[in-house]
């Protein structure tokens, strides 16, 4: 997509952004991480693996999954990525809906797959942490471009059409300082939401209007809690 006139800036949705944004960065930002994401799941596969040399039937389903959800993810989120960088707006949405909805899939398969193994016989606890850590990794990567999905472009038309509201209330937009007016969050703002969500087990700031975002973090911190205060506990445990 070439980049707009110096005095406006258009998305994949069409929209036109405030000059300050820099949307078409923030836009490779995800992408990129979004195709992080996917290879950290590629990772957790692999190290899921190698917990436990005779794992038991259920481990052996989800490591199925694992083979075709893992790959699928990644292919779609660097097809993606190709297609925003030859600038092709037509389909990119779809595509990109794809890559995300397929990275959630991937994450819940390892998330369901992590717990399966705590309760197999661990021959190596030690890589079952590592996963652990991985999939924490891999769940704020695939809610950064989550959030940026179903907020930018409500963002875009809080400021361009009247009695419209964005996805997320980020307080920049309520405070009354002449250099935040035409205010666009940008990629860190979302990393940074996805990393508090992930960590606090739940929403700080911004806060989430559109219930599309309030599912999201539902499932983050559905995740995050599972990782973080379950799984990460028990391996420490086997460990020790």
């Amino acid at each position: 997509m070439p980049e707009a006139p110096t005095t406006t800036r258009t998305d994949h949705n069409g929209h036109t952004a405030h000059p300050s944004h820099p949307g078409r960065l923030t836009a490779a930002g995800v992408l990129l991480t979004l195709c992080a994401g996917a290879g950290l799941d590629l990772a957790t596969a692999t190290t899921l693996r190698l917990t436990d040399t005779a794992p038991s039937t259920a481990v052996l389903a989800f490591r199925f999954l694992d083979e075709w959800s893992s790959p699928a993810a990644l292919a779609a989120s660097v097809i993606a990525f190709a297609a925003w960088l030859r600038g092709s707006e037509r389909g990119f949405l779809t595509i990109f809906d794809g890559a995300l909805w397929l990275s959630v899939l991937a994450l819940l398969v390892n998330l369901v797959g992590l717990i399966a193994c705590l309760f197999d016989k661990q021959d190596n606890p030690g890589w079952l942490l590592f996963s652990a850590a991985l999939v924490y990794l891999e769940n704020v990567a695939v809610f950064t471009a989550f959030y940026w999905r179903y907020d930018h472009r409500h963002q875009l038309d809080s400021i361009s059409r009247a009695g419209a509201h964005p996805g997320l209330l980020f307080p920049h937009t309520t405070l009354e300082y002449a250099s935040l007016k035409g205010w666009l969050p940008g990629y860190v703002d979302y990393l940074f939401l996805a990393f508090n969500t992930s960590s606090t087990f739940g929403p700080t700031l911004p806060v989430p209007l559109r219930s599309s975002i309030q599912v999201g973090m539902m499932i983050q911190v559905l995740v995050a809690m599972a990782v973080l205060v379950m799984l990460a506990a028990r391996a420490i445990g086997m460990i020790g």
